[in-house]
């Protein structure tokens, strides 16, 4: 079941926090986070997890290419590392 996303073009004043109040909007977020460099600034991309599918998909669906502060992000499924 595939619930992970891989969001990128993230406006450098959005954290982790506002990351995990934008995919709630469309269902449970399990687990959310900005990528920083060592000083702890954004690097303007993240993963975020849902609870289930269909909210992940709903994610995909409405925020991929919207505007989220001053830049358009990009929402699509993470890529699973082959082990």
């Amino acid at each position: 079941m595939k619930t992970k996303l891989f969001v990128a073009g993230l406006d450098w004043a959005i954290d982790t926090d506002q990351l995990k109040s934008i995919f709630g909007q469309f269902g449970n977020v399990v687990y959310a986070k900005v990528v920083t460099d060592e000083n702890e600034r954004s690097r303007g991309f993240g993963f975020v997890e849902m609870s289930s599918q269909e909210e992940a998909q709903a994610c995909v669906d409405n925020l991929n290419e919207s505007t989220q502060g001053k830049r358009q992000i990009v929402v699509k499924w993470k890529e699973e590392k082959a082990r």
